[in-house]
């Protein structure tokens, strides 16, 4: 990377010259590359919800899916939720209850923080160190570790939103309006309790910018008012995990592993690590004249925010293991104390030289180190599809653990026309076939219904394997793998002895066992399909680049309690 640490003053028309001239707007150019990675991943993901948001859409709505305004003021798993609860419900109630756009919105959050810290970088750092700290910045907050808050979005809506308005509220503190940093800090707390957090933090900008008194003391008053309310109306604690929650050491090891989790793929040891060195920096850096002192105020205000949270997260989820704090949620303050460090290193540095060689490092390696983290969600994404279609058929016996109290939830998306109950839901199959429709299965080919293969003139087979059958409370599950000759299947359904397609599933799942089989097949050959469990014969179709190939099931499939 081109040394961040000073302009070369070189002649007029000289090379380095015309590299000082255009090569920060080129690096600049760099911080567009994460949320554009990122925005290809939401477009990706699919568009049913994820867990919590059907909580609170439970929360918030009556039977026949109106709003419940007062419910709005409510906790979700103790945390002030209001302007959450008010993003799902104008996602449901104005945006189809789709996934893609709530996340598209995560998104300009993302880019509104990096352009809020682009804001606060000191007036004094070159143009070279500005384009650098920028792309740097933009690389944390859409960090491929992070890419839970954007694929899933109602994640996003509290985190990411949290931290916009954390840094709104030190961008307003350090420009000397301060009631308008506390409005913000107000919003903040009622998006996320680790937004708690903010109170100290403009109290610290304050006092190292020397502002009055008053300006120190206000937010401390107003943090603490805003922590007796929620102490007060706050719902039952939670609670849960396999060790303690009061001892300090895997306290200690949860709150330092958040801070460095940017630094590792999924070590708790080295986030340690990561995080220990994270604030030895900031130690190294700690001994400030009365001038630095004030310049670099809002980024010690930032740290002393993601420290913050870094308690709060590891006072209350640590007995949930040693892997706690390496929850892909957390990296917006992960991110918080990086790009405070970052900025500190850079504009502040005990060695100059090692500069451009901290950011390029950091950019670099904590891109590379959320590879596992960003594959980890993404394999989620079939499960997801999945529940769309049982949600749709009514089969929802099997998908509890993330569609809560179906009975209540049905009703509501139906009345909301909430996906997947409205157009922007489909199979993916090529020729449109979608639930409930009526096929003619006249031209569909059945392998030997022996073998249930069909070798072809060119030695391929079609392989139609379902290999468990099963009905689980009210839902028929079937699943298995299936090839046509080297290709995968494209969509699966499942259709009664009358042609209507009752229910369907997901194909392009692993299955290592089953390639080793057929050695130069596609990858991805398992599927997963489910109904409603019903009396009467059911057959199962999968769709091939060659067509529609269809098989029998048993009349009598295994009854799991």
């Amino acid at each position: 990377m081109t040394d961040i640490a000073s302009d070369t003053g070189a002649a007029p028309g000289s090379p380095p010259r015309r590299r000082d001239r255009f090569g920060p707007p080129l690096l600049a150019l760099l911080a567009a590359v994460p949320p554009l990675m990122m925005l290809r991943e939401v477009l990706r993901y699919p568009q049913m919800h994820f867990f919590d948001y059907w909580w609170v859409l439970l929360d918030i709505t009556h039977p026949d899916g109106s709003l419940r305004p007062e419910a709005l003021l409510g906790f979700r798993n103790e945390h002030p939720f209001v302007l959450p609860s008010l993003l799902f419900w104008l996602s449901a109630r104005f945006g189809g209850g789709l996934n893609q756009p709530l996340g598209l919105l995560i998104i300009a959050f993302g880019v509104g923080c990096v352009l809020l810290v682009l804001a606060m970088l000191p007036k004094s750092l070159t143009r070279w160190q500005r384009a650098a700290l920028l792309t740097a910045t933009s690389t944390l907050v859409f960090n491929p570790h992070g890419i839970h808050n954007y694929v899933r979005s109602m994640s996003g809506a509290s985190w990411i939103l949290a931290m916009l308005l954390v840094l709104a509220a030190l961008l307003a503190m350090q420009r000397r309006r301060g009631v308008l940093a506390v409005l913000a800090g107000l919003l903040a707390s009622i998006s996320y309790g680790t937004s708690f957090a903010v109170w100290p933090a403009l109290a610290l900008v304050a006092w190292l910018r020397g502002y009055r008194r008053r300006w120190v003391g206000t937010p401390l008053v107003v943090g603490v008012l805003v922590v007796a309310a929620w102490l007060v109306l706050r719902g039952p604690q939670g609670g849960g995990g396999g060790s303690p929650t009061d001892d300090p050491a895997q306290a200690l090891l949860t709150g330092l592993s958040m801070l460095g989790m940017v630094w590792t793929g999924t070590e708790p040891a080295i986030a340690l690590l990561a995080g220990v060195g994270g604030l030895a920096v900031l130690v190294l850096h700690a001994r400030l004249d009365p001038q630095r002192r004030a310049a670099s105020a809002e980024w010690w205000g930032l740290a002393t925010y993601a420290l913050g949270c870094a308690v709060m997260i590891a006072g209350s989820r640590a007995a949930f293991g040693e892997d706690a704090g390496l929850q892909s949620r957390y990296n917006s303050m992960t991110a918080a104390l990086w790009i405070a460090v970052l900025v500190i290193v850079v504009a502040w540095p005990r060695r100059p030289d090692l500069r451009a060689i901290v950011v390029g490092a950091t950019v670099l390696t904590t891109v590379a180190m959320g590879a596992p983290m960003a594959q980890e969600v993404r394999d989620d994404a079939p499960n997801q599809r999945l529940l769309a279609i049982a949600a749709r058929t009514g089969a929802t016996d099997t998908v509890t653990d993330r569609f809560p109290e179906p009975d209540r939830l049905l009703p509501r998306l139906r009345a909301l026309h909430h996906y997947p109950f409205n157009e922007h839901f489909d199979l993916g199959c090529p020729d449109g076939t979608g639930i409930g429709d009526r096929v003619d299965t006249g031209g569909w080919r059945v392998p030997s219904v022996g073998s249930l293969r069909e070798p072809r003139p060119g030695g391929w087979d079609v392989v139609l394997n379902a290999e468990t059958d099963q009905v689980r409370g009210g839902t028929r599950v079937v699943q298995g793998w299936a090839i046509s000759g080297i290709e995968r299947a494209r969509c699966v359904v499942l259709v009664d002895h009358l042609g209507t397609v009752v229910g369907a599933g997901v194909t392009d799942l692993p299955r290592p066992d089953a390639e080793a089989d057929t050695v130069g097949t596609e990858i991805g050959l398992g599927f997963r399909a489910v109904a409603p469990a019903r009396t009467g014969p059911l057959r199962v179709a999968f769709h091939f680049p060659d067509g529609w190939w269809i098989r029998p099931l048993t009349d009598n499939p295994e009854v799991v309690s």
